[in-house]
């Protein structure tokens, strides 16, 4: 079994744990093969997140524009993709996403030379606006794949709402590295008071972390914590943005204590100040996935995190690790938040909970779940 791979960017370090996982099963068989192709290096929006780290990505992978993905024209992106195609001559591809021309190019390729298709599948139905044209086409394009690796029960939801088969849907995970985030997460938990003091935080805190843009909320969180009147609370908002400043200016013109604003950090740098933290918050209006939550989890932290979230319907089970909520209704967050500046002691027992569900969500169960997809796909449809 000959399988090839398409991909956005090299720089995506949990999908680099993934494959290598995967890449470990296809060894085991002699007669496979694994080719990745990474269309880019990285995106303009997550340059400063820190450079790719080749060492992570430990399986047979093709780097084919030396660019940012943006920069990159679809029909460049096109011929390139199609010309390895071409050349490794697989039995199955997996392209991520239906959305742009270049990896549907592949799809209506592979589909005439009688190459089978599995197509990647973050996007779920509260993403953006459905407009009932796009929809179409979005239906047209999926019904071409023989199966679907669905980042979350949200995006295979919203699959099956397109005329896709229950046995269509091979996968419905997401995973970090979770060996490697708690690993960083635990040694600086350990001297966490020390580097507390040293950022000036209170003895409680809810922390966000990601990119500080509009579609974020991290306004919204803001105004939330700021109901709450908990002077043993603090918020850590750790990120870099575009929404930055204006973020600063509210805080500082309304006059919000206990608000830390931390630059952003390379993502293996992210669990150590997740550490400072004792609560996560994850507010966006949208988020096919939310990986961060993931990286909470692994750490042992109660999860508040938005409704419209993907992960929210797979990771957070309202009163047991975490609670979900509408990321509109700034009183709802408050009122969220508040159970814990109430009961402290929620922290411990929620957290150790999130460390029990995310630990199927692991990118070990996620490579052993996409062979076997490859498989299902290849000799189910002969």
């Amino acid at each position: 079994m000959r399988i090839l791979i398409i991909h956005q960017y090299l720089w995506s370090h949990y999908k680099g744990k993934i494959y290598s996982e995967l890449q470990k099963i296809v060894n085991e068989h002699k007669k496979d093969e694994l080719l990745v192709l990474q269309t880019s290096l990285n995106e303009i929006t997550r340059a400063n997140l820190g450079p790719v780290d080749r060492s992570i990505h430990q399986y047979n992978y093709q780097v084919l524009v030396d660019d940012y993905y943006e920069n990159i024209p679809n029909t460049t992106r096109a011929k390139k993709m199609l010309y390895w195609v071409r050349k490794f001559k697989p039995d199955v591809v997996n392209v991520s996403g239906y959305y742009e021309a270049a990896m549907n190019s592949v799809i209506f390729y592979c589909r005439l030379k009688g190459i089978k298709v599995i197509i990647s599948v973050d996007s779920t139905e509260d993403d953006k606006p459905n407009i009932w044209w796009k929809e179409a086409v979005k239906r047209f394009v999926v019904n071409r794949a023989h199966g679907f690796f669905c980042y979350g029960s949200k995006a295979a939801e919203y699959m099956l709402k397109f005329g896709v088969k229950q046995s269509q849907i091979l996968l419905e995970n997401n995973a970090v590295d979770n060996q490697k985030i708690s690993a960083i997460y635990q040694e600086a938990y350990r001297i966490r008071e020390t580097e507390k003091k040293n950022y000036g935080l209170r003895p409680y805190n809810f922390i966000y972390t990601g990119r500080l843009m509009a579609i974020k909320n991290v306004n919204n969180l803001i105004i939330a914590f700021s109901k709450l009147k908990a002077e043993n609370w603090g918020l850590i908002i750790l990120g870099d943005g575009v929404e930055s400043e204006n973020l600063k200016k509210y805080v500082a013109d309304n006059q919000i204590d206990g608000v830390k604003f931390i630059e952003g950090q390379a993502w293996y740098n992210v669990p150590r100040f997740m550490a400072l933290g004792d609560v996560f918050v994850l507010p966006s209006y949208s988020e096919p996935w939310g990986l961060v939550v993931n990286e909470a989890m692994v750490g042992g932290m109660p999860v508040i995190v938005s409704n419209k979230c993907g992960s929210s319907h797979d990771l957070v089970v309202n009163g047991k690790n975490g609670y979900t909520f509408n990321p509109y209704d700034t009183d709802e967050l408050a009122t969220v938040m508040e159970r814990f500046v109430q009961e402290p002691e929620k922290i411990e027992v929620l957290g150790k909970i999130s460390k029990e569900i995310i630990r199927k969500y692991s990118p070990e169960r996620v490579g052993q779940e996409m062979y076997a997809g490859f498989k299902k796909v290849l000799y189910e449809h002969k």
